[in-house]
């Protein structure tokens, strides 16, 4: 069974849905007439052969409910099951996207160093760009180096206002820098 709901949150509406092991996908949905169609397609990626899906807003309190909690500030960390599909590439790049703290940067360099990677910067915006649950999995704080704001599946604006949400500032324009106190 595939569920899936469209929720209402401080900045864009999203999408979820949710395959057997926990939650698939997360999409921003600025057309949000359009979530119907979305979770079907994305339904049949996760059950090819017989995709039963249901709408099933109840189904998603748990992860509105830590939602509504990050957008005011009160959530750093998400505490959900995921059904993550993708190579292995993809799910240790999204695994160590996990570990960047909120409120801190990493650069796509950074992340391939860390997966012992040095080369496979690109491989790494690769996956990042086909990360499937954006927020979750916070891609938003992977920057290009020197602290340019780049690469964001749903549009760099939004990966600021993320950032911002988070503490940071931008500064000359497409640059960001961490929170200073003085």
């Amino acid at each position: 069974m595939v569920r899936y709901a469209l929720l209402r949150t401080a900045m864009d509406p999203l999408l979820a849905v949710a395959g057997p092991q926990g939650l698939a996908c997360l999409m921003f949905m600025p057309r949000a007439w359009e979530h119907h169609t979305r979770a079907h397609a994305f339904a049949r990626e996760l059950e090819p052969d017989n995709p039963e899906i249901r709408e099933d807003p109840a189904a998603f309190d748990d992860l509105t409910d830590q939602l509504a909690e990050y957008f005011v500030g009160r959530r750093t960390t998400f505490d959900l099951e995921l059904d993550l599909r993708g190579t292995d590439f993809q799910i240790r790049t999204w695994r160590q996207l996990q570990q960047i703290p909120y409120g801190k940067l990493r650069t796509y360099g950074e992340i391939a160093r860390a997966l012992e990677q040095p080369k496979a910067t690109r491989a790494v915006g690769q996956a990042a760009g086909h990360n499937p649950l954006p927020i979750i999995i916070p891609c938003h704080r992977v920057i290009g180096q020197g602290g340019s704001l780049v690469g964001f599946a749903s549009g760099v604006t939004t990966k600021a206002r993320l950032l911002r949400l988070e503490g940071h500032t931008l500064g000359d324009g497409d640059r960001l820098e961490e929170p200073r106190l003085f």
